[in-house]
């Protein structure tokens, strides 16, 4: 997790009742990553040199995560992606790629279907933008803080001690998200769809369902992989399909 450069500007910014951190580095097109739920930005720091020669990065802590605000209303994807939307705003940028992990995959499918002409493209790991934590009760039995001790690496990720840590947890439970097929119409964004072939919570056939139902969209499923389908022994390849798909040099 340990950086080796140094953000060009970071800031916290009162947007929508809570307050959202992001580090700026690079220069070139904008290009948001954003993190999977439980981690933080931080969890993209090794990634961000290989994209700030082409692009200003932005590393953006979702909200409840990170720098940003602790949890105070009910979770929901929707809030978060409006968050974003909202830093664009404020931030004058009218078209933006990104890259979402997990939870940050569902905000982008979320954020470009709420604002179609914003995301030009992006690239999505292990989400389907169709996903209910009650569907998987052993899961939330199982990743609560009361096994945090099981899972310190959570830890890493946040600087709000364990009230912030217990509060994401705790919100695990109303983690949902249902985007209709109009909705996922709307999107206009050249997406690639990346899934390990071994993700025990993101079945196979809804990620091919997806790809079929986007306008505009390809698709990597990663044998023998987790969830986590953009790391360990792929990240290289991750890496070099991301950047060429996200500069239009995929061939």
């Amino acid at each position: 997790m340990k950086n080796t450069i140094t953000p060009k500007k970071h800031e916290r910014v009162n947007i929508n009742r809570v307050e959202i951190y992001y580090e700026v580095y690079g220069k070139g097109e904008p290009l948001i990553l954003l993190h999977g739920y439980t981690q933080s930005s931080i969890a993209w720091l090794e990634y961000v040199k290989e994209y700030s020669d082409n692009f200003e990065v932005y590393l953006i802590d979702l909200r409840g995560h990170g720098k940003s605000s602790k949890f105070e209303y009910q979770f929901s994807v929707r809030a978060a992606s409006e968050d974003v939307l909202t830093l664009m705003k404020h931030l004058n940028i009218d078209k933006v790629k990104g890259i979402g992990l997990s939870f940050g995959g569902d905000v982008l499918l979320e954020l470009s279907s709420m604002n179609p002409e914003l995301v030009e493209s992006m690239v999505i790991i292990g989400a389907n933008g169709n996903w209910d934590s009650q569907d998987f009760p052993s899961m939330l039995s199982t990743f609560n803080y009361d096994n945090i001790e099981k899972f310190q690496w959570i830890r890493d990720y946040h600087t709000g001690g364990e009230e912030q840590i217990k509060g994401i947890l705790d919100q695990l439970a109303n983690y949902k998200i249902k985007l209709t097929d109009e909705e996922l119409k709307r999107i206009k964004a050249k997406t690639l769809l990346i899934l390990g072939d071994k993700a025990e919570q993101i079945p196979i056939d809804s990620v091919v369902k997806l790809h079929q139902t986007l306008d505009d969209s390809q698709l990597w499923i990663v044998p023998n992989t987790g969830h986590y389908a953009h790391d360990g022994d792929n990240k290289t390849e991750f890496l070099r399909l991301s950047k060429a798909f996200l500069l239009n040099t995929l061939k």
